[in-house]
């Protein structure tokens, strides 16, 4: 058995540094920030439609089965899903841009005609031409700088989802702006963590239906409205090998209502506020398992909602996902959501990362139950003012 110290931030090594200037770096945080709303007509990225408290799913942890909680070597992730993985960043650490483009199969398959798919109004005819097909499209970037284990971070995420039956168009919509704040602190030696995040969330979102003409606008007859939402978390990091840890995280505590209106106006004619959120609580379980060289393991066990407030189905709370890493730079993915599939792989430099991610979702619509294949890639660029060490090799080791 290990002493705690020896697992304290998990994150920390000092041999070697980046040379650009802060003033540079805050320049490109907030560039970032400007793109985000720079993309507000644009079309958006992957929310869980039954499981709203659950704001932000990367493409990396959409491979991994819609994994959230252990991603914690990602900033933005940490920040709206498990604040007290913030712990483990006690150097600068700013993630300027991050970038999530989320395309499903229709869109895929037929880009050269579909992808106006953004704008309502001009893509009725292509979808009155394919009926009962649908067609759904997602775009965010999640800001997020952290530093002595404090954070913060702007999120825009917008996602649309459009088919025709014949006579009308029904279609879903959700949209998200969202700052947010939060604070990791590591006790007893690192071992447990403990974190909090405050998220103001600004949403436009529903189910709608308008007929196929070009007047149609995803944005129109939806729902909008801000409030403030509450998260903490706590992870017990055990000092053995594999360095297995156990987190559980509270979503929305005291519950989230929405007053009218959002932070930025988005919807056209709202047809009143979103549904308020209640409290719900998440947990999960990971650990890392060597190999040979640099190749390693990361399982990650997840189950959402143990206070069922949603409605999803056991098999739909619960996520297995494996990353192998085969290098330093490149990882392959697989994942477990719902008795289906995911995968993806990803590359990692020095100042930047791109995920690609392969999964299945369920389709909101009452009319077509269906399971909707998506593809979702990730840029991600950041800067760390030191490199991170392998504590997890150094804990086999010893």
């Amino acid at each position: 058995m290990k002493t705690g110290d020896e697992l304290l931030f998990w994150f920390v090594s000092t041999e070697e540094r980046f040379g650009d200037a802060v003033k540079t770096r805050w320049q490109v945080c907030t560039f970032g920030c400007a793109l985000s709303l720079f993309f507000l007509p644009g079309s958006g990225r992957a929310l869980p439609y039954n499981y709203p408290a659950v704001r932000y799913i990367s493409p990396h942890g959409q491979s991994l089965g819609g994994m959230t909680i252990p991603l914690s070597e990602e900033t933005g992730n940490a920040l709206f899903n498990n604040p007290a993985a913030l712990a483990r960043n006690t150097k600068f650490r700013a993630e300027y841009l991050n970038l999530n483009l989320d395309l499903n199969s229709s869109v895929m398959g037929s880009f050269s005609t579909s992808y106006g798919v953004s704008s309502l109004g001009g893509f009725t005819s292509t979808l009155n031409s394919n009926p009962n097909k649908i067609y759904s499209a997602g775009f965010g970037n999640l800001t997020a700088v952290s530093w002595g284990g404090l954070a913060v971070g702007l999120l825009f995420q917008e996602r649309v989802r459009a088919y025709s039956d014949g006579t009308n168009v029904n279609y879903e919509t959700t949209s998200n702006i969202v700052p947010a704040v939060g604070y990791g602190l590591a006790l007893a030696r690192g071992v447990m963590r403990v974190g909090y995040s405050l998220q103001l969330v600004s949403q436009a979102s529903g189910l709608a239906q308008s007929t196929s003409n070009s007047s149609a606008a995803y944005l129109k007859g939806i729902s909008e409205g801000k409030g403030i939402s509450h998260t903490a978390s706590v992870n017990f990091v055990f000092p053995f090998a594999y360095t297995p840890t156990v987190s559980v995280v509270a979503r929305n505590l005291f519950g989230l209502h929405y007053l009218n209106k959002g932070l930025v106006p988005r919807a056209s004619s709202p047809s009143g506020t979103p549904s308020d959120e209640p409290m719900s609580i998440d947990a999960a379980f990971n650990f890392n398992v060597r190999i040979s060289g640099q190749v390693k393991s990361h399982w990650y066990l997840q189950y959402k909602d143990l206070t069922s407030t949603s409605s999803m189905s056991i098999l739909d709370k619960l996520s297995i996902g494996m990353d192998l890493s085969v290098s330093r730079s490149v990882a392959f993915r697989v994942g477990l959501n719902n008795l289906q599939f995911n995968g993806g792989i990803g590359y990692r430099s020095e100042t930047s990362e791109i995920n690609l991610a392969y999964y299945q979702e369920l389709t909101p619509f009452p009319a077509i139950s269906k399971w909707d294949t998506r593809y979702a890639l990730q840029y991600k660029y950041f800067f760390q003012n030191v490199n991170t060490r392998d504590r997890e090799a150094e804990l086999q080791a010893k």
